[in-house]
This record gives C-alpha cells, structure tokens and sequence, in this order.
C-alpha cells in the first residue's frame, strides 16, 4: 500500500509539473519536421507511375522572453515521379530563414496554441525529361514571409510534440529561369511577386516534435 501511495504522488508530481511547465527565457529550442510519401500505379498488374517524396527541415532557437522563441530552421527536399512512358520528373529544393514564435497556453491541459511568422530563402530546381531529346529544367529563386498556427503538446519538461499549417500564408518574390530542349529548344527568363495559401492543401498539416533544454 505504501509502495501504491508513493506511485501515486510520483505520478501527480509529473503530471503537475507537465500541465504547468513554461519555455522559460534562455531555454534552448531544438527539434525538427520529416515527412514523406510514396504512391505506386498500377495497371492490369504493371506499375505504370511512381512518386516517391521526402522532405526533412531542422530547428533551432531560443527563448528570448518566456514563451516567445526566436530561431532558424533550414529544409531540404527531395521529389521524382516516373511513369512507364519512360518520362521523369525530379524536384528538389533546399531553405534557411528565421522565425519569431510565440506560445499561449491552454489553461493547465499541457496543450498550447503558438503563432510563427519568418523570412525564408528558397532555392528550387525542377527537371522533366521525355527522350529522346525532350526536356524542361527550371531553377527558381525565392525570398519571403510566411506565418501559420499550430498546436502543440507538452509531454514532459523537455518534449513537446506539434502539429500545424506549414506556409499557411506565403508572401514572395523570385526569379526564375526555365530551359527547354526538344525541337525548338529555347530559354524563359522571369519573375515577379506571388501570395499563396495552403488552407486547400491537407498535405501542409505536418507532425513534429521539440526539445527544450531549460535554463537553470
């Protein structure tokens, strides 16, 4: 029974301590988003399309204030779609920007809603080939702000998992340069300023994770 009781405060101390904890200022904000997808077609047996996906983007920051972190993050991806017509297509694309979060919490539940904006630097490039001879490449350059919401869940003093809208609202400018081969092979140069949203896009809903190494 005495055992019983012990486990039973023991576990009333964690939980406490989770419903209550705060990202104290100077704490140490790390962790990253991964995700992923592969898709196959098949027809009569025979796959006739393939995509394979993944995309991996590191964190790090610091709590300037008590719930408000300050950081960068970077991102790298990787995409390629082949059919059985012995087209390609690969897309890959790299990122490093600066956030500002900050974090309200929900009460005691553990839960907290956070609102991030940032600036962002993208680079993308994007191949297609159809042989013999016909291809496009496209390399784009892109700077711009971007913010969402999301929630997140403390698990313990040091661990949080998250969930939110990447690029919910995306607001850029870029340069572009697109190169054609085939027949009548030629060359495009553009650019411009574009807005974007990802509220049509279930795809952006992504799950990550975030370790915290709180200041004594």
């Amino acid at each position: 029974m005495r055992k019983l009781h012990i486990l039973i405060i023991t576990c009333s101390l964690f939980v406490t301590s989770v419903l209550n904890a705060q990202i104290k200022k100077g704490s140490i904000f790390l962790g990253g988003d991964i995700s992923g997808s592969t898709h196959k077609t098949k027809r009569d047996g025979v796959v006739t399309n393939s995509q394979d996906g993944v995309v991996i983007s590191p964190v790090f920051g610091k709590a300037i204030k008590e719930n408000l972190i300050l950081g960068v993050n970077a991102g790298i991806g990787f995409y390629e779609n082949n059919s059985a017509v012995s087209s390609s297509q690969k897309n890959n694309f790299y990122e490093a920007g600066i956030f500002l979060r900050k974090y309200k919490p929900i009460g005691k539940s553990g839960f907290s809603i956070f609102l991030q904006g940032g600036l962002d630097v993208n680079y993308n490039s994007n191949e297609y080939i159809l042989p013999p001879s016909d291809f496009s490449k496209t390399k784009r350059y892109t700077i711009g702000i971007n913010a969402y919401p999301g929630i997140s869940f403390t698990i313990s003093k040091r661990l949080q998992l998250e969930t939110g809208f990447n690029n919910l609202l995306h607001l850029g400018y870029f340069t572009e340069r697109r190169e054609f081969g085939g027949t009548f092979p030629s060359t495009d140069k553009s650019s411009g300023i574009g807005i974007s949203t990802s509220l049509d896009n279930l795809a952006s809903l992504q799950l990550g994770f975030r370790l915290l190494i709180s200041k004594k």
